[in-house]
């Protein structure tokens, strides 16, 4: 039973979220931080090894018109350069309002998001997984199979 890691690409960090070998749950895991792509590919390769981890899901900002921005475009040069890394799928989820709702998060613990753009980076990635186990588990229960 392999694991699921979850991905918030950004331009200075990498927000690193990993669900539980059941894939019920997401939790925060960690924050690359570089402005090197080649490097964060190479922790991601050791952490795929290390953690069992038989797919990846990393957000993808679709513009609220549902159009492709120029964020998109660089997670998709960054997912060709992991998918040559890589053997295992490597599945785009809209990220649309996750950064908004880490913000609320944030504000709700009374924290203020500005001052701790790793943890909001954490969360965004840990709430685009769990979107995702959300979206599997509602899959399987339309079909009647087990995602384990």
């Amino acid at each position: 039973m392999g694991r699921i890691l979850g991905l918030d690409f950004g331009k200075k960090r990498v927000g690193l979220a990993v669900s539980d070998p059941l894939k019920i749950t997401a939790q925060p895991f960690y924050v690359w931080s570089g402005s090197k792509p080649a490097e964060c590919i190479r922790y991601l390769c050791t952490v795929v090894a290390d953690h069992d981890i038989e797919s990846i899901v990393i957000g993808y900002p679709f513009t609220l018109k549902n159009e492709i921005s120029q964020s998109a475009r660089n997670v998709d040069r960054f997912i060709a350069m992991l998918a040559s890394e890589v053997s295992i799928p490597i599945i785009k989820w809209d990220e649309r309002l996750t950064s908004v709702a880490a913000h609320r998060i944030m504000h709700a613990l009374g924290e203020k998001p500005s001052r701790k753009k790793e943890k909001v980076d954490l969360l965004a990635a840990m709430l685009i997984l769990e979107n995702y186990l959300d979206y599997l588990r509602n899959q399987s229960a339309r079909t009647g199979e087990s995602t384990i």
